[in-house]
């Protein structure tokens, strides 16, 4: 038996790697604010990408 479905969108599993700090920071502040590390991210992720602009990099 699986978890409980969530989200109503199917969603995908997708891998990123982080420093060892950054990993714990994140599984910090998801604690403190008493939600998952895939809220918190997804959160995250979400209110970046929806934000009007955004800095774009410039190639070397």
């Amino acid at each position: 038996m699986g978890r409980p479905r969530v989200y109503e969108q199917p969603r995908v599993t997708t891998a990123v790697r982080l420093s060892p700090e950054l990993r714990d920071l994140l599984h910090r502040a998801a604690e403190a604010e008493g939600r998952s590390v895939n809220q918190l991210v997804v959160q995250a992720l979400s209110d970046y990408l929806h934000r009007g602009t955004r800095p774009t990099r410039r190639r070397a």
